[in-house]
């Protein structure tokens, strides 16, 4: 014969136990796991109170992640438990039930907690481990306000429910991690194709670069013919505005290249405060007509070894950022420009009182191609274009908030001595005498305005519009100098150089490369191999005179 007065608890009991199980099994969200579980031991005898506790990180203490029925100060005095005190505490450090008939007359009850205990008349108290993979993770405790002490029944079953909540625990732990390890190979399958992205842009950025600066060499060679003539004050005014803009949209171009692939910095003695006031003094109408108040706070600091117009380029950037942020957010504002010296290097501080930049946008801000521009403002080039400048240089730059408003950028430069190989050059003299210069290079234009500049400045030159022509007209007569477009259809410059090495020729010798990419490594090693000199396309006055003094030097050695 059966007895009912046991049928009925026991039967309970496996109703809460099936419903904790149920929730275990049916959910990763631990949270919904908890709650499920918690409602349905509080039903054991319908007068439980329970709390969920879990261990801290470090392992020190144990913080209260849920609880049922528990009145406002008991859930404070509940909140943070020491590990191993009190009597939840005892539990998780034994990691062993731990029963109490009357929790008030416990001495193990923390002192904190008993006089809420005592008027909240907490009787019969029970704290289980709960556990995963022979680790503890915290505990589940049960009081109750009724006189009953708790059965073997009741024991096994909050036991077997820790059971089932411990492996929620550990379903949830590996559902995190394998999420975790997902966003990681979704973020490292972006980044791969990012990178095919790039190499992409790298390819069609040197044939952009060649295509531009072709045209760009023309207008530029153009214009520097005429500013050597006889002009009036207004033209040649007009005429330099000229010049200017097409080497900014060269540096644009430049920009772009070294964006898409790795080059080496071209490096000097450089002075900091000496670039930064360049740049100021780029920027001077605009910040001024904007409203925009310059501050300079500059301290005497060592030179570093670095690429001057890269070092332009990041402060450019950075002010450029600082004077639009300044003007969308109020139309004026403050630019403070710090220089000061560290223990190894040098920083430069770009202050500005805008609207700061956003938590979200903060670890991106360095990313290519990242605007908060709207469109038509920005390409997202400049600050991943300044980053690898400064990176490249051994140094660091990154951004803040302003704790009073505004956004601060930082870059720090190590300050080092040139190597023996990278000394500074020693001035070049001019030519003393009239050179013969072959310039061979299939775009008319550029090969028009390049022999144009040279015959101006009193040297004989004539063109080759490929390397088979040119090659004859090496083999026909003698040449100081022979000026060769490294990339060119039919024949390349690598390859020009191998036929003339091939014909044992003197003008092996007297060889110098243009190119729209003076950092492109084939070229880099072509001119080391073939120990030639370089024009940049496009090129200035300047430049033009700066390799003819460099070809006379070698020839007098």
């Amino acid at each position: 014969m059966t007895n009912r007065s046991t049928e009925r608890p026991v039967g309970r009991h496996l109703a809460i136990l099936r419903t904790v199980a149920e929730a275990v099994s049916r959910s990763l969200d631990f949270e919904e796991v908890l709650e499920k579980s918690l409602a349905a031991l509080t039903e054991v005898t319908g007068h439980e109170i329970a709390s969920f506790h879990l261990l801290s990180p470090d392992g020190h203490s144990l913080i209260l992640r849920g609880d049922r029925g528990l009145s406002p100060k008991l859930r404070e005095v509940n909140m943070v438990l020491p590990f191993g005190e009190g009597l939840i505490g005892q539990a998780a450090a034994r990691g062993c039930t731990l029963v109490v008939s009357d929790v008030r007359t416990s001495p193990d009850l923390l002192p904190a907690a008993r006089p809420v205990v005592e008027a909240e008349g907490i009787r019969g108290f029970i704290s289980v481990p709960i556990r995963a993979r022979d680790r503890i993770l915290g505990t589940l405790s049960i009081g109750r306000q009724t006189p009953d002490t708790f059965s073997e029944e009741e024991v096994a079953l909050l036991e077997s429910a820790a059971d089932q909540i411990g492996l929620a625990l550990d379903n949830a732990r590996l559902y995190s991690e394998i999420r975790s390890q997902l966003e990681e190979l979704r973020r490292t399958q972006a980044e791969l194709i990012h990178a095919e992205k790039l190499a992409a842009v790298g390819e069609l950025a040197a044939g952009v670069a060649h295509e531009i600066n072709n045209p760009l060499t023309t207008i530029l060679g153009e214009v520097q013919l005429l500013l050597l003539g006889h002009l009036g004050k207004e033209i040649k005014e007009r005429l330099q505005v000229v010049s200017d803009e097409t080497l900014r949209a060269a540096r644009i171009v430049q920009n772009l290249l070294l964006f898409a692939g790795r080059y080496p910095p071209q490096r000097s003695l450089c002075a900091v405060a000496d670039q930064i006031r360049r740049i100021l003094d780029l920027k001077g109408y605009q910040l001024r007509t904007d409203d925009i108040r310059v501050e300079t706070q500059f301290e005497p600091v060592p030179t570093v070894w670095a690429d001057e117009n890269q070092l332009q380029q990041v402060f450019l950037n950075l002010v450029q950022n600082a004077h639009q942020a300044m003007r969308t957010a109020h139309g004026r504002g403050t630019l403070v420009i710090r220089l000061r010296s560290l223990e190894s290097g040098v920083r430069v501080e770009v202050l500005d009182d805008g609207p700061g930049i956003s938590v979200e946008h903060l670890p991106r801000l360095f990313d290519p191609f990242f605007t908060t521009k709207p469109p038509g403002e920005g390409t997202g080039l400049g600050l991943s274009v300044s980053y690898r400048i400064v990176t490249e240089h051994g140094g660091r730059l990154w951004a803040e908030n302003r704790p009073d408003a505004g956004a601060a950028f930082f870059v720090e430069l190590p300050v080092g001595a040139p190597t023996s190989r990278e000394g500074a050059a020693s001035p070049t003299p001019s030519p003393s005498r009239q050179m013969r210069i072959l310039v061979v290079e299939d775009e008319a234009g550029v090969a028009q305005v390049l022999s144009g500049l040279l015959r101006r400045l009193g040297h004989k030159a004539e063109v080759a519009g490929n390397g088979e022509e040119a090659l004859a007209c090496v083999a026909a007569s003698d040449w100081d100098l022979l000026i060769v477009d490294y990339k060119m259809p039919g024949m390349s410059g690598r390859q020009f150089w191998e036929a003339l090495r091939a014909r044992s020729s003197p003008a092996v010798r007297r060889l110098a490369f243009m190119s729209g990419n003076a950092r492109f490594p084939e070229l880099l090693e072509l001119v080391k191999e073939a120990g030639a000199l370089t024009l940049p396309k496009p090129f200035t006055f300047e430049n033009v005179m700066t390799l003819l003094g460099e070809a006379a030097s070698r020839a007098a050695r």
